[in-house]
């Protein structure tokens, strides 16, 4: 069956999505995962708060000379924005460059050779001399935090993007989805059975299970996009003294990517 959605109706009996050819699909529950201009999340009128941030991801993917080792750079600015290199099968990586809007617009007039030889000079040469992987093209992507007033509606349930949108600082956006997917399938596999999968207070299981973990990441992102975003010099000089701190100290550093990958003491 093909077609595009065009109409969702939910009642107490389910769920009807009504495609532009005439089809309708019937489900006891709808899983909006389309996301951050959620069409799913629009049916059901949930309203967002949206802040932008005046920044794209520039976004494309580039060889290295030498081996990454799995591992992931990341490099903070004022200026600039934030500027990662992610590593991707072989001796390869992926760029998201948080960068101000005015700086997008130049790096995106740029070619890519010129954009490798910039991130060469950004990486001091950690991973070599970068190159252009052809035919890569440049995309970009406006950055905002959105938060949904709610990730649950009637017979339906948000997950990923359609459900919070966060900054990509901590490349932590992905693992909130994989966290929604995990709760909503705990939520229904555990419901009662006199229950179906879209019951009410099955939706409101996974949506109190998300609350906390969503909103620490929104505020962590938050929080330190505004962080790395001021050049207010004390700012910044308490920034760094305590970023040296935690790198000092393997505990803490233990600690927090524990947390990050989602494990729990």
């Amino acid at each position: 069956m093909t077609g595009r959605a065009v109409d969702l109706h939910t009642d107490l009996q389910g769920a009807n999505v009504r495609l532009d050819n005439g089809d309708v699909l019937e489900a006891s529950l709808v899983v909006g995962a389309d996301g951050a201009q959620s069409w799913v999340r629009g049916q059901c009128d949930i309203g967002i708060d949206y802040r932008s941030y005046g920044q794209r991801a520039i976004v494309t993917n580039f060889e290295c000379d030498k081996p990454h080792h799995g591992t992931a750079f990341q490099w903070f600015t004022a200026t600039e924005g934030i500027i990662a290199l992610l590593p991707l099968p072989g001796q390869r990586v992926s760029l998201v460059w948080s960068a101000p809007e005015p700086l997008a617009q130049v790096l995106l007039g740029e070619s890519l050779s010129r954009l490798a030889e910039r991130l060469t000079a950004i990486s001091s040469g950690q991973l070599g001399q970068l190159r252009p992987i052809e035919p890569e093209v440049v995309k970009a992507f406006p950055l905002t935090l959105m938060r949904p007033h709610s990730i649950v509606a009637p017979r339906v349930a948000l997950v990923g993007d359609a459900a919070h949108v966060v900054h990509p600082l901590a490349g932590h956006g992905m693992n909130l989805g994989f966290g929604d997917v995990e709760g909503l399938i705990k939520a229904v596999s555990g419901r009662e059975s006199h229950r179906d999968c879209g019951d009410e207070r099955v939706l409101g299981r996974y949506a109190r299970a998300r609350k906390e973990d969503i909103f620490l990441m929104q505020v962590a992102t938050d929080g330190l996009e505004r962080l790395f975003s001021t050049d207010f010099e004390p700012v910044r000089i308490a920034r760094n003294l305590g970023l040296n701190f935690v790198n000092k100290l393997p505990v803490i550093k233990r600690a927090l990517i524990s947390h990050a990958l989602g494990k729990r003491p």
